[in-house]
């Protein structure tokens, strides 16, 4: 159990008190070292009561043990003597209140002899210096003889404590025994009265008593209530009936008696025997009724039973039934008849019930409770007034659960959560509320004072009833307490809606909003920390609980209220975002979208209102997509963003890093390509290869309307080894757009670095858009002659004559014979595009399955890696590696053919199972023709080979690096 604070500042005192006297009475009081040890004493004093409390500190003694409040100090030599010096000069405790003074504590050190005094001098110095001082008292001890005798003890006291004899054990029972309990008090009581009948109230509970000898008597006052109550002890009874009125309530005339017996005789103390007492009241409007207690005797009866406790946990016997008679004696009649009362009410709740350790915790709270309720109830105080009563009685009874609370300790030892005890009074007194009560408390502006968990507990149950509409009203109520004045107020909404944000999404989440707004604007005006701590941490609370419940409005509304807090507060709204969690959602949340035929009511709203992360999201499934249908759907959803989500992409590909900049320029492609034909050509020239790579193909892959246009203004920007790619996209457009240029690199008038290969590219590219102005370049490339053979390589020749196939058939038919050309070279012509494929990315040429894999070696890297192709095509195919190759590795390839080897320059794409794809970049024409050749020989052995391009696997596999 945590250390009460009190109680470490006291110890540290006592210490420090000891030290103080020891260097006093070797060097005196005037030296520097005690001087110092004095302040360090009245520190630590004032630490353990500070000024303006209503406690105080009690140092007491008893032969070689010192108590501070009670409880026994650790025996240390120094305690001991200290303890010892106290107990010889007959100071029984030495009181210290909030209004000491350093000057009187300094009298009161001084008081201690410096040489060699008597003990009993000391309590006359100990007087004589603290006369007048209002911050300490002495109080002096009452010795008790070893035969067991009370001196100056009441006779009912000393017949108490006869019949307990010297048994602890014995005692510690009787005060967790509600009758019991109540026949000691009564006992005390009755002796203080005298044994005089009189009027006052009746009671209903029985006691019993085992018989002895002798026998004793006495009269007074008795509990009120009304019926019959018998009772005996060795010989006397007792009866008497009176009507009822409150617990408190004290009326009609009667007479009770009350018989204890158990003294022996003669010589001391006789057996232990019985200790009855009956209570009776007789009926009429009799006089002596003390009413209604005080709050302040409440107080006093809850700080009483603190003191039984600690008789209970000391000593037994005797001395425990003085002590006890002792502190019952000092409680006024009204406050005695009160606590007799209350026994008697739990006596009466739980006749056969075995005693257990927690009768007098049980009794204070019965008392803290029924005094609150009664006052509510009458209207005397309000919920918060209730609370604050409550808080204040907790404290005492907190003090009793600590002395009496052994088995708690255990449990919190053992790591087992042990509800607080202000929980447990809170939830006692809500019970004990009315149904009406309860609502009306709960609807009114003070509904905050309630525990959330009496409000889940009592809105559940309206929930169960199926009474929503009550239950709402209610939980709208509790949250509109945020905006109250009362800082305390605000506290405790702000916990209690963190509590219940679940509560909230289940009896309606259109509550979720509700509440987020009164505590987002609460957060832009809140100056106290640490109310600005608890409403950021319920905010936090809500809008988890909205995101997990999918409740989008509720998520937009904390959004909203996170932006208006970051333009006066932005540190508070930079640590909102990041625990909210809506954030991290936004990838499930976009998945739902994609999924979802109809979008759910706020979901697009969310998404808007976080459009950097939203539009990341995108941009990666956007250029995932292999269907175009899914890559439009993303683009549409991309689209209803709004232009600050554009914006977004945007500056990211104008300035934003490279590897976000690649990422998110196939999407800008296609909401935005005037854009991107601004900004991406300026960068592109500092790209990697690798990205200016993947840049290319997400721009031919994205579907927007202008990508030819765009690919154009890259085309003259990237590396030369992209160049074929960018070419061979261009051609997949079609768009007539591109004949100028293509036209121009079909003549020879390449870009930088580019080749012979570059020229077949473009007229492939030629072929694919299907233009008739092309046509003549074409015949000319085909038809040049010189004095031996023809002016153009064979491989570009095929080419043209391919795209003329397509231009101008019957010239093909008619020139075909005399090319020089076999017709078995044209089996493998570029495939036409589909105007309207299913595809993001088409096959561009044809697919050949080798009957038997050709062995490639790369011969460029520091580490060998061999190539088993088993696929190929004139523009890549696909390989097992002997080893790993990074996406994008520029590879020289030596295909080992036959007796021939055969060269090319590759790149490596993304990975398919244990294979990997490889892209064709730039080949030697006359290679290239053998290669043409191989691959024919090999296609009579594939099937699916001819037909419309429609998705080529090789660039499946690559497609999420780029592919083909």
């Amino acid at each position: 159990m945590k250390a009460d604070p009190k109680t470490a500042a006291g110890r540290a005192f006592v210490r420090s008190l000891n030290i103080l006297l020891k260097f006093a009475r070797l060097y005196g009081h005037e030296h520097t070292r005690t001087i110092e040890l004095l302040r360090v004493a009245w520190q630590e004093l004032r630490s353990a009561i500070p000024m303006g409390t209503d406690g105080g500190l009690l140092l007491g003694a008893t032969n070689s043990q010192l108590l501070l409040d009670g409880v026994p100090l650790e025996g240390f030599p120094a305690e001991k003597q200290f303890a010892q010096l106290l107990s010889a000069a007959g100071v029984a405790s030495v009181q210290f209140f909030a209004s000491v003074t350093e000057e009187e504590i300094g009298r009161f050190a001084r008081a201690f002899p410096t040489g060699k005094a008597k003990p009993a001098e000391l309590a006359l110095q100990l007087k004589a210096a603290l006369e007048g001082a209002q911050g300490i008292r002495i109080n002096e001890i009452c010795f008790v003889a070893t035969d067991a005798r009370l001196k100056d003890a009441s006779m009912a006291a000393q017949i108490a404590a006869a019949s307990l004899g010297g048994d602890q054990e014995q005692f510690r029972q009787w005060l967790n025994d509600p009758k019991k309990l109540l026949e000691l008090i009564a006992a005390a009581q009755g002796s203080k009265s005298g044994g005089v009948p009189g009027p006052g109230p009746g009671g209903p509970t029985p006691a019993e008593g085992a018989p002895g000898a002798g026998d004793s008597g006495a009269a007074g006052n008795a509990v009120g209530g009304s019926g019959y109550s018998g009772g005996t002890g060795g010989g006397g009874t007792s009866t008497g009936t009176g009507p009822g009125v409150s617990i408190w309530t004290a009326g009609g005339s009667g007479s009770a008696t009350i018989s204890i017996s158990g003294v022996a005789a003669s010589g001391g103390i006789g057996s232990p025997g019985g200790l009855g007492a009956g209570l009776g009241a007789g009926k009429g409007g009799g006089k002596g009724g003390h009413g209604e207690p005080s709050e302040e005797e409440i107080y006093g009866i809850l700080s009483a039973l603190t003191s039984f406790g600690h008789v209970g946990t000391g000593q037994g016997g005797v001395a425990a039934a003085g002590a006890f008679q002792e502190q019952m004696s000092q409680l006024p009649g009204r406050a005695q008849d009160t606590l007799k009362q209350a026994l008697a009410s739990l006596a009466a709740q739980a006749p056969s019930a075995k005693p257990d350790e927690s009768v007098i915790v049980q009794l204070a709270e019965h008392l803290a409770i029924r005094f609150a309720l009664e006052r509510f109830e009458r209207g005397e105080v309000k919920v918060n007034a209730v609370r604050q009563m409550l808080d204040r009685m907790n404290q005492e009874i907190e003090n009793l659960r600590k002395i009496l609370g052994a088995h708690e300790d255990k449990m919190s030892e053992a790591g087992l959560l042990v509800q607080s005890h202000r929980e447990i009074l809170d939830r006692q007194f809500w019970a004990a509320v009315p149904e009406s009560g309860k609502r009306a408390v709960l609807l009114s502006e003070e509904a905050w004072c309630i525990p959330p968990r009496n409000v889940q507990s009592y809105v559940g149950e309206l929930i169960e009833q199926g009474n929503i509409a009550e239950a709402v009203s209610i939980l709208r109520n509790y949250a509109s307490c945020a905006d109250s004045e009362d800082a305390d107020a605000r506290k405790k909404t702000a916990v209690g809606l963190s509590e219940m944000a679940e509560l909230y999404a289940k009896a309606d989440p259109r509550l979720l909003s509700k509440a987020l707004r009164h505590l987002g604007l609460r957060l832009s005006v809140e100056q106290d920390s640490e109310l600005q701590g608890l409403v950021s941490a319920a905010f936090v609370r809500l809008s988890q609980e909205a995101a997990t419940s999918r409740y989008f409005p509720a998520m937009e509304q904390a959004l909203d209220l996170v932006a208006g807090v970051e333009s006066q507060r932005p540190g508070i709204a930079r640590s909102l975002r990041g625990k909210m969690g809506i954030e991290e959602r936004v990838p499930e949340f976009v998945e739902e979208a994609l999924r979802a035929r109809h979008v759910a009511a706020g979901l697009t709203d969310v998404l808007k209102l976080l459009p950097q992360t939203t539009m990341e999201q995108l941009a990666v499934r956007f250029n995932r997509c292999s269907l175009r249908e899914d890559s439009e759907h993303v683009a549409n959803l991309a689209g209803d963003m709004g232009e600050e989500a554009i914006q977004y992409l945007r500056s990211t590909v104008r300035g934003g890093p490279v590897a976000e900049a690649v990422e998110m320029a196939g999407l800008l492609s296609r909401l935005d390509p005037e854009s991107v034909m601004v900004y991406l050509p300026g960068r592109m020239k500092d790209f990697p290869r690798t990205s200016q790579d993947r840049i290319v193909r997400q721009i031919s892959a994205s579907g927007a309307a202008r990508r030819c246009h765009i690919l154009l203004e890259l085309i003259d920007h990237v590396d030369p080894l992209v160049t074929p790619l960018v070419i061979d996209e261009i051609g997949v457009t079609s768009d007539r757009e591109a004949l100028g240029k293509l036209l121009t690199i079909a003549d020879g008038d390449m870009p930088p670095g580019g080749g012979p290969y570059l020229r077949v590219k473009a007229i492939e590219a030629l072929g694919r858009i299907h233009a008739p102005e092309s046509i003549s370049t074409l015949k000319r490339l085909v038809e040049a002659k010189k004095v031996f053979g023809w002016v153009q390589p064979e491989e570009l020749r095929i080419a043209a004559l391919q795209a003329l196939e397509k231009l101008d058939p019957d010239w093909f038919r008619d020139y075909l014979p005399k090319s020089g050309i076999d017709k078995e070279d044209f089996t493998l012509a570029p495939l036409d595009i589909p105007a309207a494929s299913k595809f993001v990315r088409q096959r561009r040429h044809t697919r050949v399955r080798l009957r038997k894999t050709v062995r490639a070696v790369c011969t460029n890297l520091k580490e060998s890696c061999s190539m088993e192709i088993k696929t190929a095509s004139l523009t890549g195919g696909v390989a097992t590696l002997s080893r790993h190759l990074t996406p994008g590795t520029q590879v020289q390839l030596r295909l080992q053919i036959g007796m021939r080897n055969l060269q090319a320059t590759a790149l490596m794409r993304d990975s398919r199972a244990q294979d990997m794809a490889f892209e064709i970049v730039d080949m030697n024409l006359d290679e290239r023709s053998k290669y043409r050749r191989m691959l024919a020989g090999n296609l009579s052995n594939s099937s699916n080979n001819q037909g419309p391009a429609e998705d080529d696997p090789i660039s499946v596999a690559a497609r999420a690096a780029g592919s083909k």
